[in-house]
């Protein structure tokens, strides 16, 4: 029998474009598979503990032991009709007790983030998102965006799922992480603050959530929280305990854009503490912040007055040293206590401002500086009376009003200075 060369070749052929069309077919299943069914059973799983919508992945797989890996994640949160970013992850894992679908009896045992982006936000009516995100998510709050079929299927998947247990045993773990904290007033104006390298664990015990370990670095200081307890709702309970060990100032200052930044290292503890029985009124933190190593007179505060009181900002200018005791309310920063201890002058006194550092109200009380009568800079023309009368150890009150970036300085005679304020500058004029 002889073979008919042309024929095996077609033959070949054949069976070659049938296999290849076979594993394109296969590979182009499993990334359905992947696309559609995989992550409609993590977002369901994920329902149960948080208010959060996964709307973009780079990837995803799963293995067989149960463990779900979402790359390039970011998810969203949807509250009065304003959809906004809550997270982005370089990389999701969900550790599950089997494969999705294999079992009637799923249960969420871990969740990692790794090196996510966290953007928490107060809003203009004092509400953090953290105290509704953490919770399900409910029918009123599944709004989705009009991409959201290119990556889901829900219908398929909806009676699939089994009943879960909902938030992980093992929490939900942050790795590398940076955590963006945003504060608006109620005029609408805001502020941020970052921590970042973030290691952190979130559990659940009983509706109390509990961060801890939670610790992370502050603007090139070390942050720690030795206690972080919220309990998720629209009364929100918190119990919080932080401290701040090196920050360094002249970082923090980045966003003021000052010609000379000011410098120095800050440390700094406070405890904030919420519930429902508090009303705005009431003080919900306090703490104390100590600055050391530091040349800070070039902060508008201080040089609007060394302004005021016509020294020459050019001359040799330094306030070393700062200590601050302050308490917290909704919409509130109070320093109870304060002295900035420097030359030429150093100050003490006392004020409040929001907590964006408009609707400025200080006092301080100018004394002469560290050096002495000797060490006085340059005064630019005639000498005014106040300052003489500083020389002199005569108490003059300086007020300042408008913002922390532009205050507006006044004298104010017959101001009742503070007993603990007359103390301090006693106990440091010593």
């Amino acid at each position: 029998m002889k073979w008919n060369q042309a024929h095996f070749k077609k033959r070949g052929t054949l069976f070659l474009a049938i296999l290849i069309l076979l594993g394109t077919t296969y590979f182009t299943a499993k990334e359905i598979f992947n696309r559609v069914f995989l992550l409609s059973v993590t977002q369901e799983i994920l329902d149960d503990i948080v208010s959060v919508k996964i709307e973009s992945i780079g990837g995803i797989k799963a293995t067989l032991g149960g463990k779900v890996t979402l790359d390039e994640t970011e998810a969203f949160t949807y509250r009065d009709g304003e959809r906004k970013l809550f997270y982005k992850a370089e990389s999701v894992i969900l550790t599950l007790n089997a494969f999705p679908g294999s079992t009637k009896n799923i249960k969420l045992i871990r969740v990692d983030l790794e090196k996510p982006e966290i953007f928490l936000t107060r809003d203009m009516n004092g509400v953090w998102n953290a105290t509704w995100a953490f919770q399900p998510r409910t029918e009123s709050n599944k709004v989705a965006p009009k991409e959201e079929h290119e990556l889901q299927n829900t219908e398929e998947t909806e009676n699939r799922m089994p009943p879960k247990e909902s938030f992980p045993k093992e929490g939900i773990n942050i790795h590398q992480g940076k955590i963006n904290i945003e504060v608006f007033t109620k005029t609408g104006a805001s502020t941020t603050w970052v921590i970042d390298h973030v290691y952190a664990t979130l559990s659940k015990h009983d509706a109390t959530l509990s961060l801890s370990p939670f610790t992370g670095k502050f603007y090139g200081g070390d942050f720690k929280a030795k206690k972080a307890q919220f309990t998720p709702g629209e009364n929100l309970d918190s119990n919080l305990q932080i401290s701040i060990t090196g920050a360094e100032v002249e970082k923090l200052c980045d966003r003021l854009n000052l010609d000379n930044k000011p410098k120095g290292t800050l440390d700094a503890v406070f405890a904030i503490t919420k519930s429902k029985e508090r009303t705005e009124s009431h003080t919900v933190g306090a703490g104390q912040i100590e600055i050391r190593d530091a040349d800070l007179w070039d902060l508008p505060l201080f040089m609007q007055i060394l302004s005021f009181l016509a020294l020459d900002p050019i001359s040799e200018r330094r306030i070393e040293e700062a200590n601050l005791l302050f308490t917290i309310e909704k919409d509130r920063f109070r320093v109870d206590q304060m002295d900035f201890l420097g030359h030429p002058v150093s100050l003490f006194g006392e004020g409040e401002m929001d907590l964006v550092g408009e609707n400025l109200e200080v006092v301080f009380i100018p004394r002469l500086g560290k050096k002495g009568l000797d060490d006085m800079l340059p005064i630019i023309g005639t000498p005014i009376q106040w300052l003489l009368d500083i020389v002199k150890g005569a108490f003059i009150p300086l007020v300042l009003n408008g913002t922390f970036h532009k205050p507006e300085i006044s004298v104010k005679p017959g101001y009742n200075i503070a007993a603990p304020i007359r103390n301090l500058i006693q106990s440091k004029s010593k």
